[in-house]
This record gives C-alpha cells, sequence and structure tokens, in this order.
C-alpha cells in the first residue's frame, strides 16, 4: 500500500514536467487564416511542425483582420485581447504570417518579451528601417511579377495593352509598388493601365469591355474603393468570370480560381522553410544565429482549363510547366473497367482458344481412335478368315482382302508377292480404280535392287519421298517414278525366321510419311499373310503323297476348329468376363434365399408369409440380374440408359438387409448414417445398386482376412457440396499402401484368389457414366475408405 502511494505522488509530481515538455507556437496572421493562401502556409506550418514534434506540440492561432478593421482602435483592441489572453500561457514560439503581423508585434514586443519570432510572408524591403531584434528571424519572399507578365507577352504575342487589376487597401497599394517597378521595363513594348482603386461594380464593369489583344495581371485584392472587403482569391474569381481577355497571376492560389497561370509563388513551400527555422529554435538553437532566409519558391504554374479556354497551346509553355487541373481522359476515368475488359476479354479468348485446341485434339483424338478400331476390326476379321480357311481357297480371296486394306487405310495399291525359287514374285494385287496397275514383279533385281536387297533381308522400307532415297538406289527412284508411285513401304513376310514372301502397299496421289503405328499395324498384317503363306507351303509338301494329303486335310480341319474355338473364346472372354461378375452378387443373392426358404421348410411350421417374402426376393434378384446384363450391354456400347430418380439411402438399405445374415456369419458390425436430407440422384437404379454392392462386399471380405481387431464396416451419406450426395463406406480390414490406392481400379488387378479383378474397374466406369467419382483413401488406424460422390437430380 505504502509502495503504491509512492508511485502515485510520483506520477503526480511528474506531470507538470510533462506538461511543461510540450512546444507551445503561437501562429499570427495579418487577416483571416481562411483565406487561400494563408491558409496554405496555416497548414505547411503545422504539418511540418507536427512531423518534426508528434504529439507534443500545441498550437494558437490569432489573425489581426486587419483590412476589416482599419483604424488605430483597433490595434489597441488586439494588444489587451493579446495581453488577457496569453498571460498565463508560456509560449516558445511565434510565427508572424506577413509584414503587418510582424510590425504589430515588434511594436508590442512587450506582451511577448524572451519569446523567439519566426516570420514569413514579408518581403526585404518590409524589414527595412526595422529593429527586429536578436530573437527574431524568419524567411522573407521576394515578390516578383516581371516573370508573369514576360509568360503572358510569349504565349499571347500579339498583345497590345496590358491591364493591372489591385485593390485599395494597404496591403493592396504596397503589392501595387512593387508591380510598378517590375513593370516599367515593358512600357516599351505594351501599354500598361492600372485598374486599382475602383469598386468592384466598375472594375467588373471595365474588365469585362477591354480592347482586343488585352491581357490581364491580377495583383491581390482585399479592399475596394468604396471600402468593402473582400477575399482576394474571390475576388479574382469574380474579375476572371467577367473578363474578355485572359488572366494571369503570380501566386498559386489564384490558379484554378480562374487565372492561366503565371510564374507564382508557393506558399507551401514558404511555410515549410520558415518552420523548419522554427525547429531549430525550438531544438535550442539561438534566433540569432539563423541568418534571414530568402529561398526560391517560384514555378511555372498553369490551369488546363483556361488553357483550353483561352485556345493556347501547351506546347509553348515554358520549359519544366506544372499544368494542373486536367480533365480526365477516357483512360484515366475508365482504365480500371477497360483493363479488366481487356482482361476478361483475353481470358475469355483464352478459354476459347483453349476449347477450340481442345475440340480439335479431341477431334483428332477420336479420328486416331475410329481408325485404330477399323483396323482393329479389319485385323481380327482378317485373321479369322484367313486362319480358318483353307489354304486351297487362300488365292481365291486374298485379293479381296487386300482390296478392303487399301480401301480401310486410304492406300491406292497393294500387291502381296511370294518368294518361289528365291525370287519374289507378284501374285496377288489390287489397285484402287483410275490407279495404273502394279508391274508383273514387286522387285525384280534389274528394276529395283536397292529395295530387293532390303526386302529380302528382312528390313522393313518406308519411302516417303522419292528424294530421301540413298544414292544407292538411283536405279530404284528411277523405276518407282516411271511406275507413278510417290511413296511406298514394303514388309517382309517371315515365317520363323525365314522369308517367304513381301506384303508391299503404296500411294500414287502424293507423298506421304509412314508413321510407326501405321506400320506396326502393317507388321500385323504381314504376319497373318506370313502364316498363311508357312501354312500352304506346307501343305503343298505334305499332299505329294496320298497319305500326306490325307494328314492335311485333318491338320487343316483341326487347326480350323481351334482357330475357330480360339477365335470365339477370344471374343466372348471380355463379355464372359464382365457377365459373370456383374451377375454373380445376384445370382448369390438367389442361393442365400434359397437356402434360407429350405431351412425355413426344415422347420415343423413354416411360415407362408416368410416364404412368400423369400420367393419375392428371388424374383426381384432374378429380374435384377436381367436387368444388369441388360444395362451393361448398354453402358459398354454406350448406348443411351434410362434414368430414373433413385434414393441413395433406400438402395443402400436394401443392400445392407440382402448381406445381413453374411455380416452377422462373419462378426462384421454394419452401421450407417442417413443424410439429413434424402439425396436422390438420377441413374439406372440397376447399376447403382451393383456398385454400392460391391462396395460393401468387399468390404466384409477385406475385414474377414484379419484374425483380431476391430471389425467393422461404417456407412454414411451427406452431401458435402450443393448439387452433390456423397457416400463413405469405412472399413477396418486388411488395407491397400498409399502407393496402390490407384492400382485397385484397374482392369484385372484383384486380391482375392478367385477374384477377376473387375469390380472396382466396372464400378469406376459405372460411376463416371453417371457423371460421379470413386476413389479410396487410407485409413488412420487400418483399413480402407471408399469414397462415391454423384450429383442429385430428380426425374
Amino acid at each position: 500500500m505504502l509502495l503504491a502511494l509512492v508511485v502515485l505522488l510520483s506520477i503526480q509530481a511528474l506531470r507538470p514536467d510533462v506538461a511543461e515538455a510540450r512546444a507551445r507556437i503561437l501562429i499570427v496572421f495579418d487577416e483571416d487564416k481562411d483565406f487561400p493562401g494563408l491558409a496554405t502556409i496555416n497548414r505547411s506550418l503545422r504539418e511540418t511542425f507536427a512531423t518534426d514534434l508528434g504529439s507534443d506540440v500545441e498550437f494558437y492561432s490569432e489573425s489581426l483582420n486587419l483590412s476589416q478593421f482599419p483604424g488605430p482602435d483597433h490595434e489597441g483592441v488586439l494588444r489587451d485581447h493579446f495581453r488577457r489572453k496569453y498571460a498565463a500561457v508560456p509560449l516558445d514560439l511565434i510565427v508572424a504570417v506577413m509584414d503587418p503581423s510582424v510590425e504589430f508585434l515588434l511594436r508590442h514586443r512587450a506582451l511577448f518579451p524572451r519569446v523567439p519570432i519566426v516570420f514569413c510572408g514579408a518581403e526585404r524591403v518590409d524589414l527595412q528601417g526595422k529593429t527586429l531584434g536578436a530573437d527574431v528571424t524568419g524567411v522573407v519572399v521576394k515578390r516578383d511579377y516581371a516573370p508573369t507578365l514576360e509568360i503572358a507577352l510569349k504565349l499571347h504575342p500579339d498583345t497590345s495593352n496590358v491591364f493591372v487589376v489591385g485593390g485599395a487597401s494597404k496591403f493592396d497599394r504596397r503589392i501595387q509598388t512593387i508591380a510598378r517597378r517590375d513593370f516599367a521595363r515593358f512600357e516599351r513594348r505594351v501599354v500598361i493601365s492600372y485598374l486599382t482603386g475602383l469598386p468592384m461594380g466598375d472594375l467588373l464593369a471595365s474588365v469585362s469591355r477591354l480592347p482586343p489583344n488585352s491581357v490581364i495581371v491580377h495583383l491581390t485584392l482585399f479592399a475596394d474603393s468604396a471600402g468593402f472587403a473582400f477575399i482576394p482569391h474571390d475576388a479574382l474569381s469574380r474579375v476572371a468570370q467577367a473578363a474578355n481577355a485572359p488572366v494571369y497571376a503570380a501566386v498559386d492560389q489564384f490558379i484554378g480560381r480562374g487565372a492561366v497561370g503565371g510564374h507564382v509563388h508557393s506558399f507551401d513551400t514558404h511555410g515549410q522553410h520558415a518552420a523548419q527555422i522554427g525547429l531549430r529554435i525550438l531544438r535550442g538553437e539561438p534566433a540569432a544565429s539563423i541568418p534571414i532566409a530568402e529561398p526560391e519558391a517560384y514555378t511555372d504554374l498553369f490551369d488546363w482549363r483556361q488553357l483550353r479556354r483561352w485556345g493556347i497551346d501547351e506546347r509553348r509553355l515554358p520549359a519544366g510547366s506544372v499544368v494542373r487541373f486536367r480533365a480526365p481522359s477516357t483512360w484515366d476515368l475508365y482504365k480500371w473497367y477497360i483493363t479488366g475488359g481487356v482482361l476478361l476479354l483475353a481470358v475469355q479468348s483464352a478459354l476459347i482458344a483453349g476449347l477450340l485446341v481442345n475440340r480439335t485434339e479431341r477431334r483428332r483424338a477420336q479420328r486416331t481412335l475410329a481408325e485404330r478400331l477399323r483396323f482393329e476390326t479389319l485385323l481380327s476379321q482378317l485373321s479369322a478368315e484367313l486362319l480358318t480357311m483353307p489354304a486351297s481357297s487362300f488365292d481365291h480371296a486374298v485379293e479381296r482382302m487386300l482390296q478392303r486394306v487399301v480401301e480401310t487405310l486410304d492406300f491406292d495399291r497393294a500387291a502381296l508377292a511370294e518368294r518361289v525359287d528365291g525370287t519374289l514374285r507378284t501374285r496377288h494385287t489390287w489397285t484402287r480404280p483410275g490407279i495404273a496397275p502394279v508391274p508383273a514383279r514387286l522387285a525384280a533385281p534389274a528394276d529395283f535392287p536397292w529395295l530387293t536387297s532390303q526386302v529380302t533381308g528382312g528390313e522393313v522400307v518406308r519411302i516417303s519421298r522419292l528424294d530421301d532415297l540413298p544414292e544407292a538406289a538411283a536405279t530404284d527412284r528411277q523405276s518407282l517414278a516411271g511406275r507413278g508411285i510417290r511413296a511406298l513401304t514394303a514388309l517382309p513376310l517371315l515365317a520363323d525366321g525365314t522369308l517367304v514372301g513381301a506384303l508391299a502397299f503404296s500411294r500414287l496421289r502424293g507423298e506421304y510419311a509412314w508413321p510407326d503405328e501405321l506400320t506396326a499395324r502393317l507388321q500385323l498384317l504381314a504376319d497373318v499373310f506370313a502364316n498363311v503363306l508357312a501354312r500352304r507351303s506346307a501343305d503343298e509338301a505334305v499332299r505329294t503323297s496320298e497319305e500326306g494329303r490325307r494328314q492335311a486335310q485333318e491338320e487343316a480341319l483341326r487347326q480350323r476348329d481351334e482357330l475357330a474355338h480360339a477365335q470365339r473364346v477370344s471374343t466372348l472372354g471380355e463379355l464372359t468376363a464382365s457377365i459373370a461378375h456383374e451377375i454373380s452378387q445376384p445370382l448369390s443373392a438367389i442361393l442365400t434365399n434359397a437356402q434360407a426358404t429350405l431351412r425355413s421348410l426344415a422347420t415343423e411350421e413354416p411360415k407362408r408369409a416368410e416364404i412368400e417374402e423369400v420367393f419375392t426376393d428371388i424374383a426381384a434378384d432374378t429380374e435384377r440380374a436381367s436387368h444388369t446384363i441388360r444395362r451393361l450391354r448398354a453402358l459398354f456400347r454406350k448406348q443411351q440408359a434410362e434414368r430414373i430418380a433413385v434414393d441413395i439411402d433406400a438402395t443402400i438399405e436394401d443392400i445392407l438387409g440382402l448381406v445381413r445374415s453374411e455380416m452377422v456369419a462373419k462378426r462384421i458390425a454394419v452401421s450407417y448414417a442417413r443424410a439429413t436430407d434424402e439425396p436422390t440422384v438420377l441413374g439406372d437404379p440397376i447399376q447403382l445398386r451393383q456398385v454400392f454392392l460391391n462396395l460393401i462386399v468387399n468390404a466384409g471380405e477385406a475385414i474377414a482376412a484379419m484374425e483380431d481387431g476391430t471389425r467393422e464396416i461404417r456407412i454414411t451419406t451427406s452431401q458435402p457440396d450443393t448439387g452433390q450426395v456423397a457416400v463413405a463406406i469405412r472399413d477396418s480390414g486388411v488395407g491397400v499402401p498409399a502407393s496402390e490406392l490407384e492400382h485397385i481400379f484397374e482392369h484385372f488387378v484383384s486380391s482375392k484368389p478367385q477374384g477377376l479383378g473387375l469390380g472396382l474397374a466396372i464400378s469406376r466406369s459405372i460411376m463416371e457414366a453417371h457423371g460421379g467419382r470413386i476413389w479410396a483413401t487410407c485409413n488412420e488406424d487400418r483399413g480402407l475408405t471408399l469414397h462415391v460422390t454423384l450429383p442429385i437430380g430428380r426425374g
């Protein structure tokens, strides 16, 4: 308690010292401090002091209003006012603005005997004959009106008359004396008339009737000859509005009030200089050691609006001129809107370009896929026909097959040559209508020596341009050109490493680049023809005897049957795998219901209602299996499937009822949290049921593989985003490494010994067909969570 009292007393004792630390500054104006010029100096002084002293400064201000109260009695009133008002205020500095304020403070120095004074706005000539004292210093202004008149005459070279406008106050007359001195040297160039000492009405009438080629130089007008006081810049505005000639001024406060411009003095800069001297004194520097400053504070300043009014070209202004009040251009007013619009247009253009590129790429990909599909279909058909037909029927069908290849791949010619006695002889050809037939031999040594050597050596020859052939193929180039061939590819037919023939395709309509992918496809065709030629050669060798002919027939029939069987298995393999996987679950449900019926019938009193319900489920599962086959066929053929509104919660509850007994048998707890709203999607109910049933069964099998630990499946439905329903199926099973999460959705990837590896792949394809997604994440403890999202829709 005693310590707190001591601290409190210490704070109270320090407060007067803290108050004394604040700098008290009195600013004295000769006129109302709201006059534009004085207001500019006032603001400049206060901002400069506050920037350096911060909050440790306290300002006082007084206006003498000498133009409104010019009599001698007013000064006595002011003296008594200052004495009583500031008797108890310990001032640190006085700033006197304009010469009348300086004169007043010097005459009544006894009011503030030890307070230093900094003056501004006075001229050096005003200080002549005055005893300032050691603690008085400041900044003087050098008023010079000649540069302003020089600028006016330069901008208006035809000027013959200059009219000088001023007021009748004491200050106005002092300014006029300076102006007459400065304008004396111009009297030989122009006629200078002084419109001073007139009532405001007569002045406005005079300036409205000035002769042509006249300019006006406005000085100051605090009062007119009728004794009416005016705010100087308001007076200038009235003069500029009534005048029929441009008005120039030498004070920056008049620019923007109707004056065109001039070589103007800056009150803002002048006030900063005075404040800097005051700060030096407040820091302890004696005023006597600071000389009176006369800084250069003039600039060439103009009003853009007046330049436009009087038709003055900005290029004629003095170098370094400052032009204010420029009307903002359309860019200045709306540059952000214009920039935003341009950016938006650029973004839209980029998006459109991207969409066009994407569409082009998609169409190119579609064409590529279509070409690949046509070729694979052609290859499959030719393989089936060539490999299953008897060797004796080969000659009758091969040209028809070459025709199909040429038409499918847009070639002009195709030729199949067989190797007979070491020489390639053309046996089968097909030429597009309107194209000359191929020569009798594909690669006669005399005509195509280089091409023959390449094919005989087992090399694939691709000629995109005849000019690309090497020097060694000069004869071949000449022979190809003579036959009109501009591009050619030739593939050797090899059977067990032995050359049995050659297959050639050519184009006569123009040069052609043979892509690697196309060459690889043609190589597959060449392998098929090579096998057929090899088989026919073997058949011919066997038929040299009666036994050989019989064995050849039996071998041909056996190979034909085996190849036909292989073709059926290859064709049905993909469909059988998909269908077997998709209908296994409804068939399992049928089996489960049938077993439940048998168990119910084995009881002494079977319940009719339960049996009817089981048979109803069997009929529904049978119908569901039938629907599954139809829907899967429509999905993989990309046919438009029927879509209806499907209640996701009802679908999942139906599936849980189906697998409830299996989960109980495996000791797996299943929990289901429904969404607040009823999530309904537009889709195929059979396909959606298959997906969720597959995911729940997979989760149960993953848990069944665990020997200990928690055995549970948690299912939740929610609506995380507007327009979407999400389903999460979380299990505590064996899980999958994070690096393998994406691979579980690929075809033929399964962790179950009897699994086909198609469940998750088919589920993903069903989700994507419904506009949804399916993915897996690893749980923090163990197991996986399968996520499904679907767009909400109502049908």
